[in-house]
């Protein structure tokens, strides 16, 4: 109920904060329980591997329980047993290329990795008794009920007890601790987060004696010591290793005396190995890792592997970078998928999509009538538009990545753009015809041709759709697509006599253009 009555009145005063959420990291880690409060929430929801972090966060842990959060820089934290946590400010920006980070530690204590800041940047743990400014170091701090403590493994940050008090320097191979007074020693333990949970205990048993702490956390140092000895593990593989056809292998050694410890490698949250301790006896053991790495399984765009440890007092964790090979066939194994979306006649182009080339690269080639018109590198997925050429051609999309892996498409496309065009018929509009009634006996024939020219702007038949010529709103000739095979048309006509013989020609162009003329004969 504090830890909730403490969040309130961050609601009331600045209820914009929810609008300023950002997803800045994710869980990588989690053993017993961690749940999450958003500040627009009143209900916490658990935490799991692969979960995503925002911008003030409150975060609570259970007995036991370890949570391992990776920030969007490369950095990472650890929370331990018992904690609450608020992520008061993750890299938020100062509009100037610096960052400014801050998390405030209501109770427990968190382990932290934190990459080397650029220039004006803070990271900034604080809890009820003092603040910790680091840039780019590794250690552990917490405190509650008026105790503070933090300890360093490597780097070096600066403690204020007040706001306006002294900085005081903590530096690689230092623990500080106390309540009104802060003492700090040069032990071999600081910044492990086992010997975090001795402190913890230390800083609750000694109520604030001041000589009783500093005796108790020597102690703690040398016992955490000896069990450091019998418990830790040793890397064989050097960072980086380089990842190609034979996939990945982490090789080391392990010692521990816990039947109950784990020691596990990772690649992000899309793989974990079984347990590989399999003698806790105390002395040291071998272990060797293989995994395959493709883009099938989703491991060829890890940057780096985790090897895990963890033991009843223990804990430690072991980073390998990767240098991924995104040449290798084995490691890149989807091919380029290749999609034609649409395409439109009229304004003569064409839409297609390239996926599976996220983390990838490749060179994406345009063929018409199969001849590579164009070529272009490419990195990620891409959706792409191509203007076609006038008429009707073969088109076809090509991608090929980094590895030979090949995905493309062809189709026959028109392009027909719309453009005004008129039909040219030979002779007046309307021609008069005296021709004399023949002698009896003798049929009465009249013969005449209509003759015209399609005028369309490519002086091509393909470009046409269909031709129709009407007597007398009567069809006598219809031609479609391939069956039109010339501009120019002579039509044997037999007139009648006394009357009009009407004739309406239409022609309708693939753009959908229609061109319209008539001829009229009368038979006098």
């Amino acid at each position: 109920m504090k830890f909730i009555a403490r969040m309130l009145p961050l609601l009331l005063i600045f209820p914009g904060l929810v609008l300023a959420a950002s997803d800045v990291g994710k869980v990588r880690q989690k053993v017993g329980s961690a749940a999450r409060l958003k500040v627009n929430k009143e209900q916490w929801d658990s935490l799991k591997v692969g979960s995503k972090i925002y911008q003030s966060d409150f975060i609570r842990t259970g007995k036991e329980a370890i949570l391992g959060i990776q920030f969007t820089d490369g950095s990472s934290i650890s929370i331990g047993e018992f904690a609450e946590v608020e992520m008061s400010n993750l890299f938020e920006s100062d509009g100037k290329g610096a960052f400014r980070t801050r998390l405030n530690i209501l109770k427990g204590f968190v382990d932290f990795d934190v990459k080397k800041l650029i220039k004006e940047s803070t990271f900034q743990f604080k809890t009820g008794t003092a603040t910790a400014s680091i840039r780019g170091t590794s250690g552990f701090v917490g405190g509650e009920d008026g105790a503070f403590y933090a300890s360093l493994a490597t780097g070096k940050f600066d403690i204020q007890q007040k706001d306006n008090g002294p900085v005081m320097p903590v530096v690689a191979g230092e623990t500080m601790f106390g309540t009104d007074s802060l003492v700090t020693l040069k032990l071999a333990s600081s910044g492990k987060a086992g010997f975090a949970r001795k402190i913890v205990k230390i800083m609750k048993d000694t109520k604030g004696d001041v000589n009783k702490m500093v005796q108790a956390v020597k102690n703690a140092d040398a016992e955490f010591q000896k069990v450091v000895a019998q418990n830790n593990i040793t890397l064989k593989t050097a960072s980086p290793v380089a990842v190609c056809n034979e996939g990945l292998t982490i090789e080391g050694t392990y010692t521990t005396t816990d039947p109950k410890a784990s020691l596990v490698v990772s690649l992000g949250d899309s793989y974990t190995s079984e347990n590989l301790v399999r003698m806790p006896d105390g002395k040291s053991h071998s272990f060797s890792v293989k995994i395959p790495v493709s883009d099938a399984n989703r491991l060829w765009n890890e940057t780096s592997a985790t090897v895990s440890f963890k033991s009843v007092e223990v804990s430690d964790s072991k980073s390998v970078e990767l240098n991924v090979n995104k040449t290798c066939a084995s490691v890149n194994q989807q091919a380029p998928q290749v999609k034609f979306l649409s395409y439109d006649s009229i304004a003569c182009k064409m839409q297609a999509s390239v996926e599976n080339m996220q983390d990838d690269a490749g060179i994406l080639a345009l063929l018409v009538d199969g001849s590579s018109v164009t070529e272009e590198a490419i990195t990620k997925n891409v959706l792409k538009q191509f203007k076609l050429n006038s008429g009707v051609h073969s088109y076809g999309i090509s991608v090929k990545d980094q590895a030979g892996n090949e995905g493309s498409f062809e189709k026959k496309l028109g392009c027909f753009p719309v453009k005004r065009f008129n039909i040219d018929v030979y002779g007046k509009e309307k021609e008069v015809l005296p021709v004399p009634v023949p002698p009896p006996g003798v049929v009465d024939k009249i013969v005449r041709t209509l003759q015209f020219k399609i005028k369309s702007p490519e002086n091509d038949p393909l470009f046409l759709y269909k031709v129709t010529i009407k007597r007398n709103g009567k069809i006598i000739l219809q031609e479609t697509l391939g069956q039109i095979q010339s501009l120019d048309y002579q039509v044997p006509l037999e007139l009648t006599r006394g009357g009009q013989n009407k004739f309406d020609i239409e022609v309708i162009h693939r753009s959908g253009f229609v061109a319209k003329a008539k001829k009229i004969f009368e038979v006098q």
